[in-house]
């Protein structure tokens, strides 16, 4: 298990009132945010099913997900061990609270979905077969 505790500044410096610009490829960019607040990002993750995916996050507060562009696939892992795949719908938001980790079906960094989350959070990390293991 691993904690990370995100803290002010969050997020990068912009000038308002102008177009922000989006690195391509990437699988996490955080664009802006409020301080205190929020902090907004664009997620795109590198695996391609969920069988890929070894190490899950989950935070101390919500998090917010809205597809925008491709496939994207959430594989939601509860205190209990047990599995599902959220399967994100464009422009549909869902709020996430279990332990997660995201994958694009259609292959890397090809599905594109933003988030939304506090400015300052706690992460924690676990390994699938820890949660496994939690039964």
């Amino acid at each position: 298990m691993k904690k990370i505790r995100t803290k002010y500044p969050s997020f990068p410096e912009v000038r308002f009132d102008k177009l922000l610009s989006i690195r391509s490829r990437k699988r996490w960019q955080v664009l802006c945010g409020d301080r205190r607040h929020y902090l907004i990002g664009f997620y795109s993750p590198e695996y391609t099913s969920s069988d890929e995916i070894r190490i899950l996050e989950k935070h101390n507060c919500p998090e917010f997900f809205m597809l925008i562009k491709g496939e994207l696939s959430l594989l939601i892992i509860d205190d209990k061990g047990k599995e599902k795949i959220l399967r994100l719908k464009p422009l549909q938001p869902v709020f996430v609270k279990e332990w997660h980790n995201g994958f694009c079906p259609k292959g890397k960094y090809t599905g594109l979905s933003i988030v939304v989350e506090r400015d300052e959070f706690v992460t924690t990390y676990r390994t699938r077969k820890e949660l496994k293991e939690n039964k």
